[in-house]
């Protein structure tokens, strides 16, 4: 043991001694901050007790599922979680949208994430020792949600207007009452180049008589009503 961990030691320090040392030590891997990821969990907390699984659909490499597991596991809250995702960038027809039906300049984001895998997806969260996670290897907003069961919290992470737009109605229908949905990148208009999910959020919303809401600087959030709530409400 004490030979392996020299061992190490010594690959670490030449390491260092080349350009990989870019790639080494503590960096911060999240495109959320530590308020939106702890609100996340918030989330997962509020609904430990509605029936039903979670869902992130665009997981990219699966750092936000790592850490969201790790918060189930710690709560103890057993569901299962699927993460749902090309897992090789974003599809043609996303962008083209933007570029030619919105009239926005996607160019920052055509070739990113391509790089990935579902493979490696898999094998991150194995190693990480997480065994709630199931990878499903699909277009965002052509997934059938319902063939899930019932979900009970939601994150949708997808930059783009057309994936959002034609995911939000399933994921909603599939929502157990007093789940919650929470649409990233939902900006305070929808002018700038990466406000596609910001629109379909509020096409959403305008469409189903739902409440707006903007939480966390740049969350959209939708809570499917329960029955006994509508009931007082009512009355």
């Amino acid at each position: 043991m004490d030979l392996d961990r020299t061992m190490k030691r010594l690959a670490r320090d030449l390491a260092y001694r080349t350009p990989l040392r870019d790639r080494l030590g503590v960096r911060y891997s999240y495109r959320f901050t530590p308020a939106q990821l702890a609100y996340l969990c918030d989330c997962l907390s509020a609904t430990r007790d509605v029936p039903g699984c979670v869902v992130e659909a665009g997981c990219s490499v699966g750092s936000t599922t790592l850490f969201l597991s790790h918060h189930l596991d710690a709560e103890e809250i057993e569901k299962t979680y699927f993460a749902v995702d090309t897992f090789s960038g974003f599809r043609d027809e996303d962008l083209e949208v933007e570029l030619r039906t919105r009239g926005k300049h996607p160019e920052y984001y055509r070739g990113r994430f391509t790089q990935n895998d579902q493979r490696w997806f898999d094998h991150a969260m194995t190693r990480a020792g997480i065994t709630r996670v199931r990878s499903v290897a699909a277009d965002v907003g052509g997934f059938d949600y319902a063939t899930l069961g019932p979900v009970s919290f939601a994150l949708i992470d997808v930059v783009f207007y057309r994936p959002v737009k034609r995911a939000l109605p399933g994921i909603w229908e599939a929502l157990s009452p007093g789940g919650m949905i929470v649409v990233d990148d939902f900006h305070e208009d929808d002018s700038g180049a990466m406000s596609g999910a910001g629109q379909a959020y509020r096409e959403f919303v305008a469409e189903r008589g739902l409440e707006l809401r903007r939480v966390n600087r740049e969350y959209g959030l939708l809570v499917k009503e329960r029955v006994e709530a509508r009931v007082a409400r009512v009355a």
